[in-house]
């Protein structure tokens, strides 16, 4: 049977003893030590199991044997600050665990010893009136350690976190999603879970990781690489690259930098030469350039630095994106394609309107429209489809943004035919499937490979994880 001490020292330990006496009396034996009659007054006549000893808290040889006895918990409930002071300070020797009610903001006399428990009041009150303020994560506070490492928060409709998987966060942030709140129902984790907009994700973690998560989940346009990672990564093959192509390439990779809010651009160069000459690059802090003297191969190199480097873009050409097709596919990080125009000269982001996952990536599209300060526009190509759903919901979209810089158009041509007539304009697609070869998309034309055909552009490739679980 649990035996507790209290020090029964304000008018709101009499609700704590009411509380006992409604729900707790059968299970434990009560010892009260109070100095004014009327906060045990009501309670005299049920003495069962509770017992009453009326001393004064300063006069501690009345109730040190007391204090030695074998509690399961000692509480200090005395509004008196030198009062509850004093108390602490004579029980603290005790081996049983001490909570110790803290009424003030100003009480730095508690001693730094495991067994004492600090219940903060004003904290509590504060953090309760944080929790009704709107926008604003939920922490847990009443189990675990108490300390922030247990949060609640809302995915906004605009978050980069939307439509996509658990292991994004978890992976990223080392934290854990033990569940999703949707629509009011309890939703427990499975490898098909989408993460979707207005969810409220339970997460675990270190406190100040998931500071740093809500801020990257509350965040509106202007995030992107994240959440897919920090760094702009390009890698340049010395031996396999012509002069050309590697110039165009860091053009690319320059522009995007100081565009995009990025930490870092990361180069990474196999097969050297003394030829390739960077060392205008290397005075500034935000520019990372790494040269492997033993890697030699692209795809190796390009696997071990994202097993290794928070790659939220990577850069590449036609060729070598044709060539390790299945690579970029199973990274699962976005890719820029550069074509054969400058991205410098692009007026417009144009994506092909289709069902297949052009909301999941929406927000990502908005998010480098903003950022690359070039309009948005949403090719409609099939007549006997408006695609009205879609239309309305990017629509609603650009409204949550208030962003006006987007644009519908559609085309009674072949769009593959009407887009490579025209120039400096940059091609966004949802990167959902494995590519097909170019030969197999002349033959079998599907609408979500059309940028195979329009290589001559620049091409964000978004990665969209498939999953099943988005009721």
């Amino acid at each position: 049977m649990n035996k507790i001490l209290i020090f029964a020292g304000s008018k709101e330990s009499q609700l704590l003893i009411k509380k006992i006496i409604d729900s707790y009396l059968n299970v434990g034996e009560f010892y009260i030590i109070y100095e004014n009659d009327e906060i045990v007054k009501p309670f005299k006549e049920k003495k069962e199991n509770l017992f009453f000893y009326k001393i004064d808290f300063l006069a501690y040889d009345l109730y040190k044997n007391l204090i030695y006895k074998d509690f399961n918990k000692i509480v200090i409930f005395i509004k008196h600050k030198q009062k509850a002071a004093f108390v602490l300070n004579k029980t603290k020797f005790s081996k049983s665990p001490i909570l110790f009610i803290k009424f003030w903001l100003d009480f730095d006399e508690i001693p730094q010893k495991n067994n004492i428990e600090i219940l903060d009041l004003p904290e509590i009150i504060t953090n309760k009136i944080i929790d009704f303020l709107p926008g604003i994560p939920l922490f847990a506070r009443d189990i675990g350690l108490g300390i922030g490492e247990i949060m609640e928060v809302e995915v906004p409709i605009f978050s980069p976190f939307a439509y996509k998987s658990p292991s994004y966060i978890e992976n990223r942030y080392n934290v854990k999603l033990a569940a999703i709140y949707r629509q009011n129902q309890l939703r427990l984790i499975s490898k098909n879970t989408t993460i979707l907009p207005n969810d409220k994700l339970l997460l675990i973690g270190n406190p100040q990781i998931l500071k740093e998560l809500y801020n990257q989940l509350r965040k509106n346009v202007g995030s992107f690489p994240q959440p897919y990672g920090q760094n702009i990564y390009l890698l340049i093959d010395v031996k396999n690259m012509s002069e050309k192509e590697i110039s165009g390439l860091l053009k690319s990779a320059l522009f995007l930098h100081r565009k995009l809010k990025n930490k870092k651009l990361i180069i990474s160069i196999i097969n050297p030469s003394p030829n390739i000459k960077l060392y205008k690059l290397y005075k500034f802090p935000h520019i990372d350039i790494n040269t492997d003297y033993h890697i030699t191969n692209y795809k190796e190199k390009l696997l071990k630095d994202n097993n290794e480097l928070s790659i939220g873009l990577i850069i590449t050409n036609n060729y070598f994106f044709k060539k390790n097709l299945k690579i970029f596919y199973n990274l699962k990080k976005p890719v820029f394609k550069k074509g054969e125009e400058s991205i410098k000269k692009c007026n417009n982001i144009t994506v092909l309107l289709h069902k297949n996952n052009i909301k999941r990536i929406a927000s990502t599209l908005f998010d480098l429209s903003y950022q690359l300060d070039i309009k948005l526009r949403f090719l409609n190509a099939d007549p006997e489809n408006p695609n009205t759903e879609i239309v309305e919901y990017i629509k609603h979209l650009a409204k949550l943004f208030n962003f006006n810089n987007v644009e519908f158009t559609a085309t009674k041509e072949n769009p593959i035919i009407k887009l490579n007539k025209e120039s400096n304009i940059c091609i966004a697609e949802a990167f959902e499937k494995p590519p097909i070869s170019k030969i197999k998309q002349i033959l079998i034309p599907k609408i979500e490979f059309s940028y195979l055909l329009l290589s001559k552009f620049n091409q964000f490739l978004i990665p969209v994880i498939k999953e099943n679980d988005e009721s």
